[in-house]
């Protein structure tokens, strides 16, 4: 009977959320990410500040061979190939198999963050904007609609878009029917003076 027995080093907690295809969780899912693979020690093939090191070999005058860096490089090309089964486990496959062809964990992270990063954009903006065209149902229950939209605010600043104070205060008067839009203006404004 055989055991088999998985190291620290080869899964990824379950706080680390699979990225969204969309980009949609790409602010959080690139902060928790590198935050997990730093704690594994991996973070270096990421970045390449961990190059793969240089096998050297010298023959000396009397025809004797010495080589030097063979067990760094082994252990480099294990890591290396740790910290590529650690992204893939988090990616969606249609991104794996558009990167799968680069043979080094720069270079797929590199490609990943170019896709993302535009997508993360386009997806918080469309989200920030929706969050601003919020409009309270006719007859809905208002207290209701401000509750979600502060558990929305929430819910938006855990995938990296930030609504500001200013931005859910304007939201909020706009959102509202007419009549109490009239009287939170004025409320406001009377605050302020």
């Amino acid at each position: 009977m055989s055991t088999t027995t998985t190291s620290l080093s080869d899964s990824l907690p379950s706080s680390i959320p699979k990225l969204n295809a969309t980009g949609l969780n790409w602010a959080i899912f690139s902060v928790r990410f590198q935050d997990a693979i730093e704690a594994k020690g991996f973070w270096g093939h990421f970045d390449s500040s961990t190059p793969r090191p240089l096998v050297v070999s010298v023959t000396a005058a009397n025809g004797t061979m010495t080589t030097t860096g063979e067990a760094e490089e082994v252990q480099w090309l294990k890591d290396e190939r740790s910290a590529k089964s650690l992204l893939t486990q988090k990616i969606p496959d249609s991104t794996l198999m558009r990167i799968h062809s680069k043979t080094t964990v720069k270079d797929r992270w590199d490609a990943i963050v170019v896709e993302y990063m535009e997508k993360g954009a386009y997806a918080q903006t469309e989200l920030h904007s929706k969050f601003l065209d919020s409009k309270c149902p006719d007859k809905g229950n208002i207290r209701e609609f401000l509750g979600g939209l502060h558990v929305k605010k929430e819910e938006l600043a855990m995938v990296g878009v930030d609504i500001t104070n200013k931005d859910y205060l304007s939201t909020i008067i706009a959102s509202l029917p007419l009549s109490l839009s009239s009287f939170a203006s004025a409320q406001l404004a009377s605050a302020r003076i």
